[in-house]
């Protein structure tokens, strides 16, 4: 009596699938195997990557600190601020320690990390995500700056230039009140 297991004989079929095939069927089998891996693969890299396709065109008009510049959108001079994110204050603070002066330093390079990144941009795009004081002249806005497909806010975090919105800020020194 013979006895065949499962394994064995999808092992068998197999075998003989791959003897029975020609040359030709194999490498269009392999092809089209190849190309629907790379379909998947592209697909799943522009989804992970959050392709910014209709995000809002902008035209940097001046940095003002870390979080907030100017910039033009479709004619309109625009307050941006990072959305998502606080960086540290670049004022005079009321502690004098050194761990405040650091503070302030750091601000300042965040600041220059953020003003020589908008600079080189060659594309400048927003995912606006709150926005005040339309048709005023002057727009108040929240919004995910992506320079170049690269997110800012996620840059500077990466730098421990910033913070997330909601951690504790308490740590950090109080600016002079003016």
């Amino acid at each position: 009596m013979l006895i065949v297991t499962t394994t064995g004989l999808r092992s068998a079929l197999r075998n003989e699938l791959l003897r029975r095939m020609t040359r030709t069927t194999l490498i269009r089998a392999l092809t089209a195997w190849l190309l629907t891996g790379v379909v998947l693969l592209t697909l799943s890299d522009s989804i992970l990557a959050g392709c910014p396709c209709n995000y809002t065109p902008a035209t940097l008009i001046k940095v003002i600190d870390a979080e907030t510049a100017w910039f033009d959108i479709q004619g309109k001079k625009t307050r941006v601020h990072l959305w998502g994110i606080h960086s540290p204050a670049k004022a005079a603070v009321e502690d004098h320690s050194p761990g405040c002066a650091a503070e302030v330093e750091q601000a300042h390079q965040a600041e220059q990390f953020v003003r020589q990144l908008l600079a080189s941009a060659n594309r400048i795009q927003l995912d606006i995500k709150d926005t005040k004081g339309e048709g005023k002249g002057e727009t108040d806005t929240q919004a995910i700056i992506y320079v170049d497909g690269l997110s800012v806010g996620q840059e500077l975090l990466y730098r421990y230039f910033a913070i997330e919105y909601g951690d504790d800020r308490s740590f950090w020194c109080k600016p002079k009140k003016q």
